[in-house]
């Protein structure tokens, strides 16, 4: 399963059939979101609170910047971006990085001096084309560093690298040396590992783990290697000796969703859709990273698997 970006595209209500361009564009690189659309503003909250509570929800950022505001500087009158698009673009860049906040710019406005000396697509607001070819350099970036792992507010990204340091990593070069595995009669001697990814961080997923292990009959035992044994638990079929498979769902991601209540400032029971939606987002993300740490090791792309929970 492969969850496609979501981007928040912001924009003035005089930008805003520039911003429907814009999403159109980006939509073949992620799910677009704009602030007019419905569910995107939280009722009883200040515009400010929700811009905070966006930052963690989304994983990029996209402003229209138009002339909007005539304005005198230095006794010229210069044509400005209104200010309010300023600081949420600068809200996301500060609180995403430069990585993940973009701010398009029509073309002969004045921006904050802070921006000078950054390159930023500049587009003809009456000139679909120019529109384009701005937001096409954008969804190039996005596409880009959204096949990396990244740091977000949440932990999911050192999760994974530890995860496979720490455990997959100690195991595949385990397996390569392990003892053979004797069940009613059969040996086992060829390994490959199956790592589980979750449906969801409902509950504990040490004891989500465990019901998965029973409900496909999984035998626990140990690899015997020459330094330790491995707990693990196996799908041994006989008929299949000696390749045997190992599963493990990662249960060091217990507490993803205590971290995100706690970012998402949450008072209350139950799942909004927006806690549901961020944790599908880390799940994915811990998974792209895992997949990278698996990829820098052919012996582990030969052993390691990745699978949903089934």
């Amino acid at each position: 399963m492969n969850h496609k970006p979501k981007i928040f595209i912001g924009s003035s209500k005089g930008a805003y059939k520039v911003a429907e361009l814009v999403r159109d564009e980006l939509s073949n690189v992620g799910d677009c979101i704009l602030w007019q659309d419905p569910g995107v503003w939280e009722v009883n909250r200040s515009t400010f609170d929700n811009l905070l509570r966006m930052v963690g929800y989304f994983d990029f950022g996209v402003f229209v910047a138009t002339a909007d505001d005539l304005t005198l500087t230095n006794s010229s009158l210069v044509f400005e971006a209104r200010d309010n698009v300023i600081l949420e673009m600068t809200l996301f860049l500060g609180a995403m990085g430069r990585d993940k906040s973009f701010l398009l710019v029509e073309e002969g406005i004045k921006l904050p001096t802070d921006f000078n000396g950054i390159y930023m697509p500049r587009f003809n607001p009456k000139d679909e084309a120019s529109i384009k070819a701005a937001c096409s350099e954008y969804a190039k970036k996005i596409e880009e560093h959204y096949a990396l792992g990244h740091l977000s507010l949440y932990p999911t990204t050192a999760l994974a690298i530890g995860y496979y340091k720490n455990f997959v990593k100690g195991l595949v070069d385990s397996v390569s040396s392990a003892n053979p595995l004797r069940f009613d009669g059969k040996e086992f001697t060829d390994f490959k590992l199956r790592v589980v990814i979750p449906s969801d961080l409902k509950g504990n997923i040490r004891e989500k783990a465990h019901q998965f292990y029973k409900r496909h009959r999984l035998v626990e035992n140990a690899i015997e290697t020459k330094f330790r044994k491995h707990p693990a638990w196996f799908q041994l079929d006989l008929s299949n000796a000696p390749h045997a498979f190992l599963y493990d769902m990662p249960s060091t991601l217990t507490g993803i969703d205590d971290a995100i209540e706690m970012i998402l400032q949450k008072n209350y029971q139950g799942r909004s859709k927006m806690q549901e939606i961020i944790e599908q987002r880390e799940l994915n993300n811990f998974r792209r990273v895992l997949q990278m740490q698996i990829d820098k090791s052919p012996f582990a792309q030969e052993v390691v698997e990745i699978i949903d929970e089934f």
